[in-house]
């Protein structure tokens, strides 16, 4: 089917501290919230200025920090404090099934789609897709696809496109020695991408909001830019 404006309008590339990824937003009961990666945003504390790419340039959005994910989990949630993004709905903390395909969005090597009013001078996001191929009960979504440096904190969505089922950390890589002109092993190694994507369900992103929902009310006018 494909994704939907909705997401589309929602998925944002996103700097802090020198870490440079993907967010979107979500609304849960009225109240905006910008999720990412922790990697991306870990070290944001109450009350701080991330900034969102918009007309070329970096621009700084005030936000208030609603959660870090505990432990291993890589997930941030952030309440910007004017709305900005999208007003379709999205169904969110949404359910997943073994062997769906899946999409996910973000910006690989800074990549982007410039496409001027039509996304409020907005970049549009690459959307790659994906096979859902486990899921762990502690959160972790490990999808069957091609991730790229870039998509960390981008959503992940199934095939409705309408649906967040989780929100992009990264994926494996397997080391790899670089052979000599005889096909012997040198001594220089490679990282290679094993085509596992590591991601974490929705319910993570959720119950950060549920225990601090501080996220600023919106409504169907809440189609602006940062």
């Amino acid at each position: 089917m494909g994704v939907t404006r909705g997401i589309l309008q929602r998925t944002f590339r996103i700097r802090y501290g020198g870490a440079i990824g993907t967010c979107f937003t979500v609304d849960v009961a009225n109240r905006r919230y910008l999720v990412t990666a922790r990697h991306i945003a870990g070290t944001v504390s109450y009350s701080v200025d991330i900034e969102i790419k918009h007309e070329g340039i970096w621009k700084p959005v005030p936000v208030r920090l609603v959660g870090h994910g505990d432990g291993d989990i890589d997930v941030s949630v952030l309440a910007p404090q004017y709305p900005f993004g999208g007003s379709e709905v999205l169904t969110f903390p949404a359910p997943m099934t073994l062997g769906e395909d899946v999409y996910f969005l973000g910006f690989p090597f800074g990549m982007s789609m410039e496409t001027g009013d039509l996304n409020l001078n907005l970049p549009l996001p690459f959307v790659k897709k994906a096979t859902l191929s486990a899921f762990t009960d502690v959160g972790q979504v490990l999808l069957d696809g091609h991730n790229n440096p870039g998509f960390s904190g981008g959503p992940v969505v199934d095939s409705s496109g309408d649906r967040v089922i989780g929100v992009i950390s990264g994926y494996r890589h397997d080391r790899k020695n670089v052979l000599d002109c005889s096909g012997d092993k040198g001594p220089y190694t490679y990282d290679m991408n094993t085509g596992i994507i590591h991601a974490w369900d929705s319910f993570q992103i959720n119950q950060l909001i549920l225990n601090n929902p501080i996220g600023i009310p919106v409504d169907d006018s809440a189609v602006t830019s940062p």
